[in-house]
């Protein structure tokens, strides 16, 4: 579970993408829907967006199962957010660092440490999805990570969807956001879809307080189950999100 205050030593802070290690797919927990009503959306939106100015960044441990086309991989991680930028560090089951992943406006690099390789490339969707899982853009998916919805299309009028419970629509062109609100006011399930459909449900504790997310892409047949054991909202430090590539590695183009 998330929290404020009290520092965290995190030791070496692991995201489990590239561990070997089968596991079953995590139980599934359906959100709990709340409608609301048209008139209110717009306070809602600007409270939302406010709360996500005043985040300035996050590190937790994490235990994640990453799922590719029914072939599970599992293992106890962690990671470092801040608005613009995503930093994870893959162990091995010894505690051994063996992979690094960072996510920024400009690049993602991919250290593996194990391989003595790297990768870098544009922060594409596509990229994204190679070394994550899913095909999500940088902002989307740092945003669903923290536990907000990612902002809807600037000027839409929502409307409202009454499939699998009454929710918030945000549609422009071939793009469509959908949102389901907790009786709390904050987001329980968040699906994009720009033709391919990515939904995000959200298990928060009573309070409010993020436990746990699903990421779900049925089309790339895959998706990522991340539960918080433990962690805390923190200004992350400068070089957070540097990675220093060992001169005797060659840095390959992802793109």
């Amino acid at each position: 579970m998330l929290r404020a205050g009290r520092g965290l030593r995190l030791g070496v802070l692991a995201l489990a993408l590239a561990v070997t290690g089968c596991a079953g797919t995590p139980e599934r927990r359906p959100p709990v829907v709340a409608g609301v009503p048209l008139a209110e959306v717009d306070g809602l939106l600007q409270r939302w967006e406010a709360q996500w100015q005043e985040f300035r960044g996050l590190r937790a441990a994490v235990d994640v199962t990453v799922v590719r086309k029914g072939v599970a991989q599992r293992s106890a991680g962690g990671l470092i957010l801040s608005p613009t930028h995503l930093r994870i560090e893959a162990i091995s089951p010894v505690g051994l660092p063996i992979v690094v992943i960072t996510l920024g406006p400009d690049r993602l690099l991919v250290l593996s440490l194990a391989e003595r390789r790297a990768w870098s490339g544009a922060p594409t969707p596509e990229a994204v999805s190679r070394w994550i899982g899913v095909p999500l853009p940088r902002d989307a998916l740092i945003r669903l990570l923290a536990g907000y919805a990612p902002a809807p299309p600037a000027g839409v009028v929502p409307t409202t969807g009454q499939d699998r419970g009454s929710h918030l629509v945000f549609q422009e062109g071939r793009f469509t956001e959908r949102i389901w609100v907790t009786p709390g006011g904050q987001p329980a399930r968040v699906e994009l879809d720009d033709g391919r459909r990515i939904t995000t449900t959200f298990d928060r504790a009573v309070t409010g307080q993020l436990q746990g997310l699903t990421v779900d892409a049925p089309g790339q047949s895959a998706a990522i189950y991340v539960r918080f054991v433990s962690g805390e909202y923190f200004d992350p430090p400068a070089g957070a999100f540097e990675i220093t590539v060992p001169p005797d590695i060659q840095v390959e183009r992802l793109d």
